[in-house]
């Protein structure tokens, strides 16, 4: 019985979505709230000393097989008869890891010298590594298409622990308190998935755990941590460059700029996150493919060119919301905007790497754009000031692309042919049937094979 053929998880593609998408935005707005709430209630070497605990748990949980989702939704939507030895090789692989790199982290911290409660604020913190991998259950529920009970359990997880965080914060308690707070987030949130893993009909003990399958996926995932590892450093660079060489208050200014084009690329980012299994499936049937990814173009286009109206007429009430003195990252904002065009189409295309398995390329294509990064950094920031770094993060991905493509012509073809007049017919067509469609979200079946 193949699942994805009963699935009508993209019938009712905008409840779905609205669905998938707002579980992300609240858990991401009550995150910004905490984080800014903690910061006032708290000194600034605290603050410093929770911010650095952060930064060494994403750089390690970036290397723990953390991207494994992407591998995982992709295989589960073309084999999902397969999902007992998927799922039980996928969890090996990220719970090995993640001990591992524990291990090495408690290590590192022995020989160094740093403060000793910093060392166990790191500590408490990472022990998300260890219980992050029962999560991994989380990618049958997504491609099963049960958004609305993930948007359940997103939107519950979130409110029980911000208001437990913010009550620790309120009374000032020691920040391993706040940080054993965060793992057991993360712990309630994989029991959580756990136990609907469990009533969509499996059971652990039909879980396959086959050796020689998990070394097929390990060899065909191993460059995953070294991508995700890549990604943390480009989001991070240039606020690091511009402290550099203008200090911590231009990265503030570049950073008021910076956070509403993360945000909405995060839009993006989930967008295409939510059509992935679906990508996977028209690429093993072969069956409009190149139809879906002209729409994604388009899509992609004409939310870059709003987004670019909207910041050119509201820029400058947007950055008021930070405070007067922020104004002058107005330019920087602006050329921010105009990079979330590119910005979208080199992420659909990274998407369409991983349902080609062309890891290779996307590895290139990040580490080409943190290097040209690095070199227009240097001499941008010098000449223009923070417009330099928004500069760089406008014509580094864009170099990189055609870098990267210059023995692939067809990637600009497709990209070109996605304007024609009939692809904005065909797409406006996809767009009516959506919306006078009826609507029929969220349906899934038990299966206990």
């Amino acid at each position: 019985m193949k699942i994805y053929k009963n699935l009508e998880n993209f019938v009712g593609i905008l409840p779905n979505f609205s669905y998938f998408f707002s579980s992300n935005i609240i858990s991401y707005f009550f995150s910004f709230f905490f984080i800014i709430f903690f910061a006032r209630n708290y000194t600034p070497q605290a603050f410093g000393e929770f911010t650095i605990a952060q930064t060494v748990f994403f750089l390690f949980y970036s290397v723990s097989f953390s991207n494994i989702h992407y591998y995982l939704n992709k295989i589960l939507s073309i084999k999902f008869q397969d999902r007992r030895k998927d799922i039980g090789s996928s969890f090996i692989i990220t719970f090995y890891a993640s001990v591992i790199l524990y291990v090495i982290l408690a290590f590192i911290l022995a020989i160094i010298d740093i403060d000793k409660d910093l060392k166990i604020l790191i500590l408490i913190l990472n022990l998300i590594l260890i219980s992050e991998p029962f999560s991994i259950f989380y990618s049958e529920l997504f491609v099963r298409g049960q958004f609305k009970r993930i948007f359940k359990i997103r939107f519950f997880q979130t409110l029980i622990f911000f208001t437990i965080k913010i009550y620790l914060v309120l009374n000032q308690v020691d920040l391993i308190f706040i940080g054993i707070a965060y793992f057991v987030e993360n712990l309630f949130f994989s029991l959580i998935v756990i136990f609907y893993f469990k009533k969509n009909g499996n059971n652990f003990s039909n879980l396959l755990f086959e050796k020689k399958h998990t070394f097929i996926i390990l060899k065909k995932i191993m460059l995953f941590p070294i991508m995700a590892f890549a990604i943390i450093v480009a989001m991070r660079l240039d606020i690091l460059m511009i402290s550099k060489f203008l200090g911590s208050e231009a990265s503030g200014f570049y950073s008021s700029a910076s956070r509403l084009i993360i945000i909405v690329l995060l839009f993006g980012t989930h967008f295409f996150q939510f059509i992935y299994p679906n990508l996977n499936r028209l690429m093993i049937t072969k069956n409009g493919i190149n139809s879906i990814y002209h729409n994604l173009v388009l899509f992609s286009f004409y939310g870059g060119i709003s987004f670019l109206f909207l910041s050119i007429f509201f820029g400058k009430h947007y950055l008021y919301l930070f405070g007067e003195q922020y104004i002058i990252a107005l330019s920087s904002f602006l050329i921010l905007s105009l990079s979330i065009f590119p910005a979208l189409i080199f992420n659909l295309w990274i998407h369409k790497q991983y349902v080609l398995s062309r890891y290779g390329s996307i590895l290139i294509f990040q580490i080409a754009t943190i290097i040209l990064n690095i070199l227009l950094n240097y001499y941008f920031i010098q000449f223009f000031g923070i417009k330099g770094a928004a500069l760089a993060s406008l014509f580094a991905p864009i170099i990189s692309f055609i870098l990267v493509n210059l023995t692939n012509n067809q990637e600009f073809l497709i990209i070109a042919e996605s304007f024609s007049l009939k692809k904005h017919k065909h797409m406006a067509n996809i767009i009516l049937k959506i919306m006078f469609r009826k609507k029929n979200p969220d349906k899934f079946e038990n299966i206990n094979d």
